[in-house]
C-alpha cells in the first residue's frame, strides 16, 4: 500500500508516539523535518499501525515487527509511506532547478528531456534514491553504480539498474508528478 500525506501549514498532527521517537522529534531543529516526521506517523496510523510497529537498524533504515516491507520519504509539505508483502523504496523531492548544478554528481549516461530539466533530474535522483533503499545501505554511487535505462514521461514507468560489483540488480519504478513534487516507487524486477 503506498499512500501520501501533503502537510498544511501550521497543522497539527495528533499522533502517538515512542519514547525514542518522541526524543527524536526533539532534537529536530527545522520545523519541516518535524512535520515530516510526524506526518509519517499519521501515515502508520491510517495503516493500521503505529509508532511502535517500527523498528530502526543501526543504519536508519525502518523495519516493521510483523515482518512487512516499509519504506518511507518526506520531503517539505509531502510524506510517503509503502508498506506491504514485496519489497519498495520510494522517494519524493520537491522539482527545483538548483538541481541542474548537481547534475554531475549523479548523470553519466542518463537521457535528460530538453525543456523538463528539473523535472527529469529530479526523477533520476528520485529513482536512485528508491534503488539505495532497497540496497540495505550498500556503498552504492549515484554515478557510476545506479543507471536509469528508460522512462517514459506518459506511462508514468521506466526500467533502472545497479551495476555495483555482486549486487548487479534490474528495477522496474513507477513515478507521478504531483503539484512540483516528484513521487517514485521502485521495486527488483
Amino acid at each position: 500500500m503506498l499512500m501520501l500525506w501533503k502537510v498544511e501549514t501550521g497543522e497539527g498532527l495528533p499522533v502517538s508516539l515512542t519514547e525514542a521517537s518522541s526524543k527524536r522529534l526533539a532534537g529536530m531543529k527545522r520545523q519541516e523535518h518535524c512535520n515530516g516526521f510526524l506526518a509519517v506517523r499519521m501515515l502508520l496510523e491510517r495503516t493500521g499501525l503505529s509508532d511502535d510497529d517500527v523498528l530502526y537498524e543501526a543504519d536508519g533504515r525502518p523495519l516493521l515487527k510483523d515482518g512487512r516491507q516499509i519504506s518511507i520519504s518526506h520531503s517539505h509539505s509531502f510524506a510517503a509511506l509503502y508498506t506491504g508483502p514485496e519489497p519498495y523504496g520510494i522517494d519524493i523531492e520537491k522539482i527545483h532547478p538548483r538541481i541542474i548544478k548537481n547534475r554531475p554528481h549523479f548523470i553519466r549516461d542518463e537521457v535528460i528531456l530538453p525543456g523538463f530539466e528539473p523535472e527529469t533530474l529530479t526523477l533520476i535522483w528520485t529513482v536512485k534514491e528508491a534503488i539505495f533503499k532497497l540496497s540495505n545501505s550498500r556503498p552504492l554511487s549515484f554515478l557510476t553504480d545506479l543507471h536509469v535505462h528508460s522512462y517514459d514521461l506518459s506511462s508514468g514507468m521506466g526500467t533502472a539498474v545497479s551495476t555495483f560489483p555482486g549486487w548487479e540488480k534490474g528495477f522496474c519504478f513507477q513515478f507521478e508528478q504531483i503539484e512540483d513534487y516528484m513521487l517514485t516507487w521502485c521495486k527488483l524486477t
